[in-house]
């Protein structure tokens, strides 16, 4: 019986890894509703409304990054604030605190309440059974995405020079230095459904 219970658990480990996100309907074309022409696009599975990057020129370039920085960010004496202009981009200060603000200012979808999204917002939106041929997200609805490091605006409280990045290579988290250069999507809303990220 022991034999039995140790062949089937790499099964059981293998089928926790798939692409579904528990308690949620599959990341499938049906799942989005595009917004605005294409520039947003709209989750019915979570209710939350995602930038879509461009190919062209301008605000919203896919290759465009950023280092992570927020100035109303501290504890205390220790500084969370991250790095102003760390990134890569045409237009602006390149880091998510002045990308957000460009965001915001230029209504995106006729909205001003965009922001970075955590990292269970980010997980919502990771198709997990795309990890062998990445990006692991729905190309439908997310078709300018690297298969690379996205921010989250979570810190990483044990070191406030980092801050915890979202993988579509891989999909999964994982922390970095908030200096580091790494592409942004940004988000409004509130999520109606989410499953957390598992530590």
């Amino acid at each position: 019986m022991l034999y039995k219970l140790i062949a089937a658990l790499p099964i059981v480990l293998l089928g926790a890894c798939g692409g579904k996100t528990s308690g949620l309907p599959p990341l499938t074309d049906d799942r989005y509703e595009l917004r605005n022409d294409g520039d947003c696009v709209l989750d019915t599975g979570t209710s939350l409304l995602w930038e879509r990057k461009s190919g062209e020129p301008g605000l919203r370039n896919w290759h465009d990054t950023y280092s992570w920085f927020d100035p109303t960010s501290s504890n205390g004496e220790i500084d969370y604030r991250g790095t102003e202009d760390g990134g890569s981009c045409k237009q602006g200060s390149c880091d998510t605190w002045h990308f957000v603000e460009a965001i915001n200012e230029a209504k995106l979808c006729g909205y001003s309440d965009w922001r970075l999204p955590d990292r269970d917002e980010l997980y919502s939106i990771s198709d997990l059974s795309k990890s062998a041929s990445p990006p692991t997200i729905n190309a439908f609805a997310f078709p300018f995405t690297h298969a690379d490091e996205y921010w989250s605006d979570n810190d990483y409280s044990f070191q406030p020079d980092s801050a915890w990045t979202w993988s579509f290579q891989y999909g999964h988290d994982r922390v970095d230095w908030k200096k580091e250069a790494k592409f942004v999507r940004l988000v409004r809303g509130t999520a109606s459904a989410l499953t957390p990220v598992q530590e």
